[in-house]
């Protein structure tokens, strides 16, 4: 076979491969990839190898195979015309998935936050919340971003000190829930455009060991930090 038709060929299965992992809910088994695309397990290695190395795909703690940070990257930069709250949500999805935790976009509307969208992780217990969930102003992590770096005058001086150190340490944490599961906590971090103005806020929720929080904000602002908005 002609060396361009081969190379013509290796890209058109390796596109067949994440396209696959994506009708999965963007994670599967190396064994269903091979009967999804009908290629051999040692075929289906090599590509898989490759696709890993670029930061196409990445492989989770269970095995499985996801969609990874490369493959977001790119999309938000070829689609410049899309919705930057849909490029916001995609990245959400993709973070949970690598990290298999529960994720959620909030949203200012009249005047109020939302939790837009709500992306469950694949635990077995879990947290769970509807789409369009209101989100409480002074009781959320989300709200102390709200207030740090959105358009908010504080009332008090107790909000004042809560915005100093959400500013200080770049995100907000929720440590005891107003409602809903005891023990659960959340992680809100600021998503900015290039002009510095609020669009959203990305939060993480479920069980988390205290020393376990700053590496997991951490990771949410660096996934966050690579859109271009």
């Amino acid at each position: 076979m002609p060396e361009t038709i081969q190379g013509v060929n290796s890209v058109d299965i390796a596109v067949s491969i994440m396209e696959y992992i994506a009708t999965q809910h963007g994670r599967a088994r190396a064994t269903d990839i091979a009967k999804g695309c009908g290629l051999s397990k040692s075929r289906l290695h090599k590509y898989l190898v490759s696709l890993c190395r670029t930061g196409m795909l990445f492989q989770d703690g269970s095995g499985q195979y996801c969609l990874g940070d490369t493959i977001v990257r790119l999309a938000s930069s070829a689609a410049t015309h899309a919705d930057p709250l849909s490029l916001i949500n995609n990245l959400l999805c993709e973070f949970r998935d690598r990290m298999n935790l529960s994720t959620g976009m909030v949203i200012a509307q009249s005047g109020n936050l939302v939790l837009r969208h709500y992306h469950r992780s694949f635990r077995n217990v879990e947290i769970d919340f509807r789409d369009n969930t209101p989100i409480p102003l002074h009781l959320s992590a989300a709200g102390q971003v709200y207030m740090c770096f959105g358009n908010y005058t504080p009332a008090n001086e107790r909000e004042q000190q809560l915005i100093e150190e959400t500013t200080k340490l770049g995100y907000a944490v929720r440590y005891k829930p107003a409602q809903g599961i005891p023990g659960a906590q959340s992680i809100a971090c600021p998503i900015l455009n290039r002009k510095g103005n609020l669009l959203a806020i990305g939060v993480t929720m479920g069980f988390f060991e205290k020393e376990q929080i700053p590496d997991i904000a951490r990771e949410l602002n660096q996934a966050l930090s690579t859109l271009e908005l």
